[in-house]
């Protein structure tokens, strides 16, 4: 999370052309409009707090004043505890909105977790068409040095954003951002856009990484060299593999454009065609507490990367 990346101002900007009906949500249930635009890396930056336990109670103080997500705290907590086991919050036109509350227990590198979640149903003729987890909270009860929550708004226009986060003694790290639509025709929380570390997704054909700086790679290793031949290792890193992939696709195109074989614009057609065929194969989140590392994502990327690369190659040798 090095860079910025503003999101969710154009979606808003396009879902009120698109969808008439406005969700006029009761205020103390639709959550805080801050999560509809979010700077990842600075709002890490503000969250971190090294040496907290170690510093003055007035530099703690001045700590915690930075990270604005400390201020949305009471205001969740009240949600969930303003529901029981479920609420409706919006009806009209047969469309509802149902919050459900239960209790999450879950193993995660062998430490105990347990909390509750609320999740968001989409309800048309008393049926449920569609669910996402909206918002939870839950605790390392094996060691209680940790705890987890997600955050949402509901804007009037149907979008719905979510953010993830989780809280130690060194501060709170966002980790996943979500967009999701109502779609009213299809009955279902269309996603259209994920932020997860260095991924950015937009559905339905952006599938994008930005490299760590710090994250040095030696394409020239033994290791490295090994996992060409075989990336499905489990030891092999196939983010660098992409990286790699990646690069020498732009390679072959940048050739073929020299030698008139193929367009100028060709290398983002490719892509987008690639991200659009990986994308609707495999999901990159589950609607889960936990967050999944993409892996069938990044090997169908390679798979079809390779694919280019050798036809790339056939054309360059006409």
């Amino acid at each position: 999370m090095r860079h910025l990346f503003y999101i969710g101002i154009i979606f808003s900007f396009f879902s009120t052309c698109c969808y008439s009906q406005q969700f006029n949500i009761e205020k103390k249930y639709r959550g805080n409009s801050f999560l509809n635009k979010v700077d990842m890396q600075k709002l890490e930056k503000d969250c971190s707090r090294e040496d907290y336990i170690n510093s003055d109670y007035s530099i703690q103080v001045e700590m915690d004043k930075r990270c604005p997500l400390y201020k949305f705290g009471n205001y969740f907590d009240h949600v969930l505890d303003s529901v029981d086991k479920s609420k409706v919050i919006y009806q009209k036109n047969g469309l509802t909105l149902k919050l459900s509350k239960e209790g999450v227990s879950f193993v995660e590198g062998g430490d105990d977790y347990s909390g509750a979640k609320l999740t968001l149903s989409l309800i048309q003729n008393n049926e449920i068409k569609d669910k996402i987890t909206l918002a939870n909270t839950f605790t390392n009860i094996t060691n209680f040095l940790a705890v987890g929550y997600q955050y949402y708004y509901i804007a009037p226009s149907g979008d719905i954003y979510t953010l993830s986060l989780f809280e130690m003694d060194n501060g709170v790290g966002p980790q996943t951002w979500k967009h999701y639509k109502i779609d009213e025709k299809k009955l279902k929380f269309d996603l259209l856009q994920i932020y997860y570390g260095s991924y950015q997704i937009t559905y339905p054909d952006d599938f994008s990484v930005v490299p760590n700086p710090d994250d040095i790679i030696d394409y020239n290793s033994s290791e490295f060299l090994e996992c060409l031949n075989d990336e499905t290792d489990e030891k092999c890193n196939t983010e660098h593999l992409y990286f790699y992939y990646l690069e020498l696709l732009k390679q072959k195109t940048t050739l073929l454009v020299k030698k008139k074989n193929a367009p100028k614009d060709n290398l983002p057609l490719i892509k987008k065609k690639i991200d659009k065929l990986c994308l609707s194969k495999y999901s990159i989140l589950y609607d889960d507490i936990n967050s999944y590392y993409p892996t069938e994502v990044f090997l169908c990327e390679i798979k079809e990367l390779k694919q280019e690369i050798k036809q790339a190659e056939i054309n360059l040798a006409k």
